[in-house]
């Protein structure tokens, strides 16, 4: 099923080179479908990286997720 992610997210265009179903928030909105709503803290060094890898293990689901990432505005990444 689609990944409703967020437009900004970096991840976006590498999963959709791999044919992973990712829709953006307003065609998300006209689906009569209720997505189940996760929201994820990602404090790993490669960002990219790692939001690629669990928005790819996500998408093996039945269901329609929308992912929203999580900052900590005191966290700096190393």
């Amino acid at each position: 099923m689609p990944l409703n992610l967020p437009d900004t997210l970096p991840a976006i265009e590498l999963l959709k080179k791999e044919n992973i179903f990712v829709i953006d928030n307003s065609r998300a909105t006209r689906q009569d479908i209720r997505p189940l709503k996760i929201a994820i803290l990602n404090l790993m060094p490669l960002k990219v990286t790692t939001e690629t890898d669990l928005t790819r293990l996500l998408s093996n689901t039945p269901l329609q997720i929308e992912v929203s990432f999580m900052k900590i505005k005191s966290h700096t990444s190393k």
